[in-house]
């Protein structure tokens, strides 16, 4: 079976996106409720599943399309002003060791 169109490049772009944010979430640079790290994953997700295709990897699609997944909620949850606040963990730290 035949590799979809840029499915190495995708690939190797995903794999880019995913380190880039592991690295500069774990250097603090960004935190993990930063849409930069969210939009990385999702993305980096995104390409994963794309090469998950076609020979067709079941575990590689299901893992990357749950992780993507994950990563809208992420994104969704950022935009919609539902994420938990700097200032809501200040207060209330109770709430910030309940969303681990």
């Amino acid at each position: 079976m035949e590799s979809l169109v840029f499915s190495t490049e995708i690939g190797l772009i995903a794999g880019v996106f995913f380190v880039i944010a592991y690295g500069l979430l774990n250097f603090e640079v960004i935190t993990a409720d930063s849409p930069i790290y969210q939009g990385l994953n999702f993305l980096g997700a995104l390409g994963f599943v794309y090469t998950a295709i076609s020979p067709f990897n079941p575990g590689l699609f299901v893992v990357e399309a749950v992780w993507a997944v994950v990563a809208l909620f992420g994104l969704i949850k950022i935009f919609s002003g539902k994420g938990i606040t700097k200032e809501d963990k200040l207060e209330n730290p109770e709430a910030n060791s309940a969303t681990i």
